[in-house]
C-alpha cells in the first residue's frame, strides 16, 4: 500500500501523542517512515526516546547518510548527559530551561547540520550534528550542556523578552561555553580554553565562545573558592535591566569593586598566570574533546611568556 506524505505525517503525530500519554516503550519505530522529507532539510525522524525532560528524535534511514545514527546507545547516553545538565542548572539557577509554549519537554533532534549543536530559535528544538556525534564522542558531554544552557538564557528573557546589542556572542556563547566546564569540566573545542591566552590582544567583546576563560575568572574559578552564584546574579540582572554590559558592570561593582580594576586584573592574569594550583573542580582541570588537560597547556603558554 502506498502511503502519502501527508498521511505519514498524520500517522507520526498520532503515534507521538500516544507515546506521550500511554505506557508505550521509550523507543518507538515507525515502519512506514525512514524516507527523507523532500519538503525540507529535516529528515523523517522515525525513532524517538522520551525521558523526564526531553524527547530525542533520530533516524537511521535517511538517504543523506550524514543524518543517520545506527546505535541507539548513543542517544541513550546523550539523554543521560542532558538530564544531568538539566538538574545542575535547575539546582543552580532555580529555573527550568525554556520550553516552547504548550510543551513541558525539550525536543532534541539529530541530523546533519554545519556545527556541533544548535538551540536557536527559542521555540525550536535543540539540534545535534549526527555525524560528529558518532565520530567524536568527546564532544557529546560539553555540547549537550552548551546547547541546553541556551535554554536557560531564554528562561531569563534572552530572545524571549530582550536582545543585547552587538557584539554579544562573548556573552551568549561565552557563558554557554562556561557551562560546558561548569557541568563537565570539558569543552567541545580546545580554542575555547587556549585562544585568549595565545592571543592576548584578542578583544574580549570579539572573542565569542573563546571568551569562556573570562567567565571562569568572573566566578572566581581560578581561585580557591569559586562563586558560581555570580552567574545566577548576572542573568537575573540581565533580565531586569535588559542590558548585558550594564548588568555585568553592576555585578562586578557589587562583588569586586571598580569594574575598570577588575578588567585590568583579568588582562594581567591572562598574560602572566591565570590558574593557581588551589583551583577547585571543575576549573582545575579542563579536558578538551580528546581528553587532554587544557589547563596544563595554558600554564605552559604563560610560563613561556614569563620567561620571554
Amino acid at each position: 500500500m502506498i502511503i502519502s506524505k501527508s498521511a505519514k505525517a498524520a500517522l507520526l503525530l498520532i503515534l507521538l501523542s500516544l507515546a506521550a500519554c500511554t505506557a508505550m516503550p521509550l523507543i518507538v519505530q515507525m515502519g512506514a517512515g525512514g524516507q527523507n522529507n523532500t519538503d525540507s532539510d529535516m529528515p523523517a525522524l522515525e525513532n524517538w526516546l522520551e525521558t523526564e525532560h526531553f524527547v530525542l528524535r533520530w533516524t537511521n534511514h535517511s538517504r543523506h547518510l550524514k543524518d543517520n545514527i545506527a546505535d541507539p546507545a548513543i542517544i541513550e547516553e546523550t539523554s543521560r548527559y542532558l538530564e544531568i545538565a538539566w538538574n545542575k542548572y535547575v539546582d543552580m539557577f532555580g529555573r527550568k530551561p525554556y520550553t516552547a509554549p504548550g510543551h513541558d519537554k525539550v525536543l532534541v533532534v539529530f541530523r546533519d547540520i554545519d556545527c556541533y549543536g544548535l538551540a536557536d530559535p527559542p521555540d525550536g528544538p535543540i539540534q545535534f550534528n549526527s555525524c560528529a556525534w558518532v565520530k567524536k564522542p568527546g564532544i557529546r558531554q560539553p555540547t549537550s550542556a552548551h546547547e541546553l544552557f541556551h535554554k536557560i538564557q531564554y528562561a531569563f528573557g534572552y530572545k524571549t523578552q530582550w536582545r543585547p546589542e552587538k557584539p554579544y556572542l562573548w556573552f551568549t556563547e561565552g557563558t554557554a561555553a562556561w557551562s560546558e566546564v561548569f557541568v563537565w569540566g570539558r569543552v567541545s573545542r580546545t580554542c575555547k580554553v587556549d585562544t585568549i591566552f595565545r592571543n592576548t590582544k584578542l578583544d574580549l567583546y570579539e572573542a565569542d565562545d573563546m571568551a569562556m576563560p573570562f567567565w571562569i575568572y568572573f566566578v572566581g574559578g581560578n581561585s580557591e573558592k569559586p562563586n558560581n552564584q555570580l552567574m545566577v546574579k548576572l542573568l537575573e540582572k540581565c533580565e531586569a535591566l535588559k542590558d548585558v554590559k550594564k548588568a555585568l558592570l553592576e555585578v562586578i561593582q557589587e562583588t569586586y569593586g571598580p569594574p575598570d580594576k577588575f578588567f585590568a586584573a583579568f588582562a594581567k592574569e591572562r598574560k602572566n598566570g591565570f590558574w593557581s594550583d588551589e583551583c577547585s573542580v571543575p576549573y582545575s582541570c579542563i579536558l578538551g574533546p580528546d581528553g587532554n588537560d587544557m589547563v596544563d597547556k595554558v600554564k605552559s603558554y604563560q610560563k613561556k611568556a614569563g620567561n620571554g
